[in-house]
């Protein structure tokens, strides 16, 4: 996403394209590596100096409400990483390197029978995380 489509990707979504907003959101919209709040953090400092640290985390939580980004909890660091990717998907957590890929739903059957949960919970949203190492090319 080019810095023109970000403007109007956020205002649509009813954001005001601040310098700092578009700093923070030229970053997460254009990477897949789901980063941390301290990795959008560094990276936009590196970037762009002046944006405060309270800044940065203020946007990730302003795209997080209005949904255009998703936490998801690093299965070994319990950390926070945020997902542009907010079609339903699930995720490969590469055990070797830290990876956290995109897995198109297709890929795993999962049926969940909401009926039978209904009564005692309120179902927000499923996570699927599968875990291993990436095959090595031969």
């Amino acid at each position: 996403m080019d810095i023109r489509e970000i403007k109007e990707y956020l205002s649509a979504k009813g954001i005001q394209p601040s310098a700092p907003r578009l700093a923070v959101a030229d970053y997460v919209f254009n990477t897949m590596d789901h980063p941390s709040a301290e990795e959008v953090k560094e990276e936009v400092e590196r970037k762009t100096p002046s944006v405060s640290t309270a800044t940065i985390y203020n946007t990730l939580n302003l795209f997080v409400e209005k949904g255009l980004l998703r936490v998801i909890q690093d299965p070994i660091t319990h950390k926070h990483r945020y997902d542009c990717n907010t079609r339903p998907h699930f995720h490969f957590y590469d055990e070797e390197s830290g990876q956290l890929l995109d897995l198109d739903p297709s890929v795993l059957k999962v049926s969940p029978n909401f009926n039978r949960l209904h009564d005692e919970f309120d179902i927000k949203d499923i996570e699927v995380v599968v875990r291993g190492r990436k095959k090595k090319k031969s």
